[in-house]
């Protein structure tokens, strides 16, 4: 059985070989009637055997329609492909999740980009164009292109928002790329602030309200004070966050500045923190009956 199978795929291999180089062109017709669908999906996966032509894959890459990359759903033997930011995937592998009936199958045979963030899954979000995204979408797509060029097979590009029929890309790409550069400096200034206002620890139950307090590990940073709870509003943002305020010591801003040149409150006097209402304002804890 093992030195048949072995016998086949290597039949299909050097057929696959003469056909990229044409040596088979006078009777491509007549063989590509004889070979089984599940061949030919084999081949497929190492040169293009549409219209009956082919051409050797170079390092990029096979390049896609969006028609061509429709076929690719994992129908019958097919393979099964997808493509975020308009690089293609092979996940025949996960057929179960990506193939008919699996609970991702509508990410097979598209770019769908817009959807792995957006959770919309019709067919008007199952689409390419990612603008208007926030900078934290931006870095949600980053964060799945990496999950499938760790855990998939690279197989070329599709022609749509992201590159053009040489497989170039396009200025949709380039902006995305701006973005993605843009949201990783946010990432290091938002962690950054957290450092010096750590997130309080928050709780609530419908009938007793809401509590927010804080500790020397509210908001997983460590640190050897505590703080003070103070709605916080950094400059950039549309809302407000729990922070906890350092409350003794020289400003955050300014911290070897000598001691009889601060109050010794810390950050308490940052004009972007604000005492809760119905706060005590030395009191680490703030409740509220808000719902």
């Amino acid at each position: 059985m093992l030195r048949g199978t072995m016998f086949v795929t290597t039949v299909v291999g050097v057929v696959s070989v003469l056909y990229a180089y044409g040596y088979l062109t006078p009777y491509t017709r007549m063989l590509m009637r004889h070979v089984p669908d599940n061949v030919k999906s084999f081949m497929e996966r190492y040169i293009d055997i549409s219209d009956h032509t082919a051409d050797v894959k170079s390092t990029s890459g096979r390049i896609f329609t969006k028609d061509e990359l429709w076929k690719y759903r994992g129908e019958g033997d097919s393979a099964v492909y997808l493509a975020v930011l308009g690089q293609v995937f092979d996940v025949t592998k996960g057929r179960k999740h990506y193939g008919p009936g699996g609970g991702y199958e509508f990410f097979s045979g598209r770019d769908g980009t817009r959807a792995y963030v957006s959770g919309d899954f019709t067919e008007a979000g199952l689409i390419d164009d990612i603008t208007g995204l926030s900078l934290t979408d931006i870095r949600g797509l980053d964060d799945w292109i990496k999950f499938y060029k760790k855990d998939y097979i690279y197989v070329g590009k599709v022609v749509g928002n992201f590159y053009n029929a040489e497989g170039t890309a396009t200025e949709a790409y380039r902006e995305y790329e701006k973005q993605l550069a843009t949201a990783e400096k946010e990432k290091v200034l938002t962690a950054a602030d957290y450092r010096r206002f750590p997130p309080c620890n928050s709780e609530s139950a419908q009938g007793k309200g809401r509590r927010l307090w804080c500790s020397n590990l509210s908001g997983g940073i460590q640190r050897d004070w505590t703080g003070l709870p103070r709605e916080y509003y950094r400059p950039g943002t549309t809302k407000p966050r729990c922070a906890c305020v350092k409350d003794v010591g020289p400003p955050s801003e300014t911290p070897n500045v000598p001691s009889a040149d601060h109050r010794n409150v810390g950050d308490l006097d940052n004009p972007n923190m604000k005492v809760y209402p119905g706060c005590e304002p030395k009191s680490v804890s703030c409740s509220f009956n808000d719902f």
